[in-house]
């Protein structure tokens, strides 16, 4: 009996060192596993990429919450700028926020930008956001984001023989519809439906040179989706999509 209340107080010990406070959600109000890298896609000559993540305490316990930006070598690209906001906006030298947002119980804080400037620089770049309790820094919860600006230099000619539409509905419920014009040179296109995460969820081969591609979502969890045509395996164009139902 004894063994067995020793095992079950180290258990609780271990389990509240390792329990976190803190989630954290998408726009949407879809969960983003912790440590999980998410992407936010745009074009190189956009003045900002932005990704926004909202972050809940999950905890009894009000929280004092500062976020930290880490960069690892080569994980941005040459050229580019990022700066982040936590309430106010800080400078591309700042990577711990100086200032602290207060989660009460239950709340969702949705004061976090992250801001990438492409500076007409292709590819893309990884950068860690960290949010952490200013009272215990090992109560943390991490996020990865991917910002891409096109992660290859495609023809401006072939671009501008392409036509590519918004998908429609936007938010989508059960299908979405993407028109679409791919000139002669291209041997073989198909739409590549992707994840927050990165994943490929659907795929749909592109079979005349132009139309109105139907894609089914009524599988997919709600969320934001981004749709890319590629065509002769380069990626040409990416947008993106929301599913809500």
């Amino acid at each position: 009996m004894k063994k067995i209340l020793l095992s079950l107080l180290c258990l609780l010990f271990f389990s509240g060192i390792f329990a976190q406070s803190f989630s954290l959600l998408d726009t949407n109000g879809v969960a983003i596993s912790p440590g999980a890298t998410i992407m936010f896609v745009g074009e190189p000559t956009d003045d900002v990429i932005q990704a926004i993540v909202l972050v809940k305490n999950n905890s009894d316990v009000a929280k004092d919450v500062k976020v930290k930006k880490v960069i690892n070598a080569g994980d941005t690209l040459a050229g580019t700028v990022n700066t982040f906001c936590w309430g106010l906006c800080f400078p591309p030298t700042t990577y711990v926020s100086p200032i602290s947002q207060t989660l009460q119980p239950g709340d969702t804080c949705d004061q976090f930008f992250g801001d990438y400037n492409p500076t007409n620089v292709y590819g893309a770049s990884k950068i860690m956001y960290v949010f952490f309790d200013v009272n215990n820094t090992n109560d943390s919860v991490a996020v990865l984001v991917k910002y891409n600006a096109s992660p290859a230099i495609i023809s401006d000619d072939l671009i501008s023989l392409v036509k590519f539409s918004d998908a429609y509905p936007n938010p989508a419920i059960n299908v979405v519809y993407v028109d679409y014009t791919i000139p002669e040179s291209v041997n073989s296109a198909s739409i590549v439906i992707t994840n927050m995460l990165g994943s490929k969820v659907r795929e749909v081969n592109l079979g005349n040179r132009s139309g109105k591609a139907r894609i089914g979502v009524a599988d997919l969890v709600n969320g934001i989706y981004f749709y890319s045509l590629i065509a002769d395996d380069q990626l040409l164009l990416t947008r993106k999509f929301v599913v809500r139902r």
